[in-house]
């Protein structure tokens, strides 16, 4: 809770806002730093919401593994895949079955997740479903789903998976701490990621300098990933 509640605050999209804002409120109390605060919340605004910047700060979390090549297929026989909202589960959700039919639908499939906010939510039945009406056995696949956060999803999965080597499917922004959490507990994780948010080659243009939501939305998504890294080595440095 304590994570949730700190990563709120330091989403760009969040503390750029109450910036703005605290200034506007003050400028009509005539305050000498109050245009300052409100011109700086305007400028991490458009700071936060271009390409390039966006892309910088994606880059440490993505460029470290890239799709599962096909000469490593045999490696495992297992596939777990952690949901991460509507969107993120339709393109994890197409890598988990690339990966199935690139081993001829031999692969058991572990999802694992819930969503943290709704104790009733359907999240890791839909997914099972898209997969079944796409040809996957239902008894190839289990359910785990009592996962809010990747810390549980780690420990419980652990607890499926034991020590054998599975093919860990998640977003590429994501997979930096999905690993780290995994590799500590002594599960053998092979990354596959997808759902890639930066450009992989980037060429910019004079497009990628005007503000987008999309933008914006990224650069939470990057600083969510960062801080919750940084958050989970404190702790296990100074104990769990």
């Amino acid at each position: 809770m304590l994570l949730k509640i700190l990563q709120s605050f330091l989403m760009p999209s969040t503390f750029v806002l109450l910036l703005a804002l605290i200034g506007l409120i003050f400028i009509k109390k005539k305050r000498k730093w109050s245009k300052i605060l409100f011109f700086l919340g305007a400028f991490l605004y458009y700071f936060f919401s271009i390409t390039p910047v966006s892309d910088f700060l994606l880059m440490p979390l993505e460029e470290k593994h890239s799709f599962l090549a096909i000469e490593e297929m045999d490696r495992a026989q297992k596939i777990v895949l952690l949901l991460g909202g509507r969107e993120s589960n339709v393109l994890r959700g197409s890598e988990v079955l690339r990966i199935w039919h690139l081993t001829n639908g031999k692969m058991n499939i572990i999802i694992s997740g819930t969503d943290p906010l709704i104790s009733t939510s359907k999240e890791a039945t839909a997914v099972r479903n898209f997969f079944i009406y796409r040809g996957v056995n239902p008894e190839n696949i289990i359910i785990e789903g009592k996962s809010r956060n990747t810390r549980e999803n780690v420990i419980n999965v652990k607890k499926i998976v034991e020590e054998k080597p599975f093919f860990l499917v998640t977003s590429g922004y994501h997979m930096n701490r999905s690993l780290i959490e995994f590799e500590r507990l002594g599960a053998n994780p092979i990354p596959a990621p997808a759902d890639f948010k930066r450009k992989r080659f980037p060429s910019y243009t004079i497009f990628d300098f005007i503000p987008s939501a999309q933008n914006l939305r990224n650069s939470d998504i990057a600083f969510h990933e960062h801080i919750g890294i940084i958050y989970y080595r404190f702790i296990y440095l100074f104990g769990d």
